[in-house]
């Protein structure tokens, strides 16, 4: 199911047919997120209120279906079909890079990690695409919050650590496929030593892919600062110098190598299902 599912993506994101009715979902999904974050907040436990309620109506709606479907397989397998389409973006990010000018502009990087890469993986651990819905939904709860401009101390406390929860595991698997895809010895070095400076935080995952698809790519295409592999959280900046059309196109590579090799994973795993 799940590599018929990528490649049915594909071949419509291809052919352009999905971006109308991804707009229609996302646009739905804002708006049942903004009913739970249009009042202020003052307190962390709040906040974290608003991610449980605004989640709990999704998974027990996806559950409710799953077991009025349960005689009617195929019907739920079409159900579940349609929620990936919309939910998992895999061409996306190859589309944002090629509109991208700015040489310090490096957003693509964050919409394949969480719009593809994240999103796919939680869609894949937990069933009936309870994972990619509800990871979609906390996505966008912290972008809600985030545009409230709320105290720093609470939104560290709650936003930045509920991101951190909710991608840490995608991410550090997003790292090592990256690292197979690219330069792995450098990557990994990069990893051991980036562990002393360890920070829950979001901030910490994005500056730490950032700089590892950065490493992948070779140290022949570019110089990397020494200081930067020191300095912790702060390895994940790029400036303009560093970051180059030239660059932009050996990242989509590495990305692009990655994604196939973790989907080349899934398809392996499906046939020793079948076949067993």
């Amino acid at each position: 199911m799940p590599i018929i599912a990528i490649l049915i993506t594909i071949f419509l994101e291809q052919r352009k047919l999905l971006t109308q009715v991804r707009e229609v979902f996302n646009e739905k999904l804002v708006n049942y997120v903004r009913f739970f974050t249009h009042r202020s907040f003052n307190t962390p436990k709040e906040l974290r209120y608003v991610y449980l309620f605004a989640c709990l109506p999704i998974i027990v709606t996806l559950i409710i279906i799953k077991l009025l479907l349960f005689k009617y397989v195929i019907v739920y397998q079409l159900i579940n079909l349609i929620l990936f389409i919309l939910s998992v973006e895999i061409l996306t990010w190859k589309e944002e890079a090629k509109k991208h000018t700015q040489a310090d502009n490096r957003s693509f990087i964050s919409t394949y990690a969480i719009h593809f890469f994240a999103a796919l993986f939680w869609f894949l651990v937990l069933p009936s695409a309870i994972g990619s819905i509800c990871y979609l939904i906390i996505i966008l709860i912290s972008i809600e919050l985030k545009n409230q401009a709320l105290d720093s101390m609470i939104y560290n406390v709650v936003v930045d650590k509920m991101l951190f929860y909710a991608n840490i595991i995608p991410y550090v698997i997003l790292f090592v496929f990256i690292a197979i895809a690219g330069n792995f010895e450098e990557v990994t070095h990069f990893m051991v030593a980036q562990k002393k400076h360890f920070s829950k935080s979001f901030y910490f995952l994005e500056n730490m892919l950032s700089e590892i698809v950065l490493i992948a790519i070779g140290k022949d295409k570019f110089q990397i600062n020494p200081k930067l592999i020191v300095e912790g959280i702060e390895a994940g900046s790029i400036n303009s110098e560093r970051f180059t059309p030239k660059i932009t196109a050996y990242i989509v590579a590495i990305l692009y190598r990655a994604g196939l090799f973790f989907i080349g994973m899934l398809a392996i795993i499906s046939i020793a299902n079948l076949i067993s």
